[in-house]
């Protein structure tokens, strides 16, 4: 179902800027105006799945077009993950989330085209522009550890043990709570693939040399090798999410 919507989004986003540039060269005249080259800014998204941070550097080839690149790290949750704890038989039991394999984290790099629609007027207002970008992704999957309950334990006391999650051994009875986070992190197993992301920005205020903007957009990756996540659940080679990220930087002409 997600590829549907993804597909649906891309040719909304990909049309939708040629209606709204037919209407910006009739209102405004498509004036061409001062060009600041270069342009960066930082950002933080959330998604469907997840939140992520990044990292954008732009060269501005005209007034209205801009050639960028685009590196981001975000987390990608399991659209099954149920977050519990065992509270009941243990008041300062730690939550966890039954079920969960590996905790996965995505760093993905962009080459990407951005096209600015509708441009604001001098005094302010909004900016539309669309974008796309493709290029690599890798997936790290850090194993997930828990605390569990020591099979030697007496009746009324008990000792904890820390564990990588085994599905086979480890159930709602024994798991106590979550490990630490890092634990395990030279376990880890990467995943390379590629990613293509696109969507629509509206940038506000009036000014030129500071970036403010909002971004919706969507975002596929491919794996070439599938992904566990979760226990009793097929592994992903694919993931489709559609996010929101505030931009903020600026522009120089050097």
């Amino acid at each position: 179902m997600k590829w549907y919507l993804f597909i649906l989004f891309a040719i909304l986003s990909f049309c939708f800027p040629e209606i709204a540039a037919a209407q910006s060269v009739g209102e405004t005249g498509n004036e061409p105006g001062f060009i600041y080259r270069r342009e960066y800014n930082i950002y933080g998204k959330i998604h469907t799945e997840g939140w992520g941070i990044g990292f954008r550097w732009g060269q501005n080839n005209t007034v209205n077009s801009q050639r960028y690149i685009d590196f981001h790290i975000n987390n990608m949750k399991h659209p099954k993950e149920i977050r519990t704890s065992n509270s009941f038989y243990f008041e300062d039991a730690r939550s966890y989330v039954y079920g969960k394999q590996y905790y996965l984290l995505m760093a993905r790099l962009g080459f990407g085209s951005m096209r600015v629609l509708n441009e604001k007027p001098y005094w302010g207002g909004i900016d539309l522009r669309h974008f796309w970008s493709i290029g690599p992704t890798i997936a790290m999957a850090k194993p997930i550890y828990l605390y569990v309950i020591d099979d030697s334990s007496y009746l009324y006391s008990y000792y904890l043990r820390l564990e990588k999650y085994n599905p086979g051994v480890h159930n709602t009875s024994n798991i106590y709570g979550r490990g630490p986070f890092f634990k395990g992190i030279g376990e880890s197993k990467f995943y390379p693939g590629l990613t293509f992301s696109t969507g629509l920005s509206f940038e506000f205020g009036n000014e030129k040399t500071s970036v403010r903007f909002l971004e919706v957009g969507a975002t596929a990756d491919l794996f070439f090798k599938s992904i566990p996540i979760m226990a009793y659940n097929e592994n992903e080679q694919y993931f489709i999410t559609f996010y929101l990220s505030y931009h903020f930087g600026r522009r120089y002409n050097k």
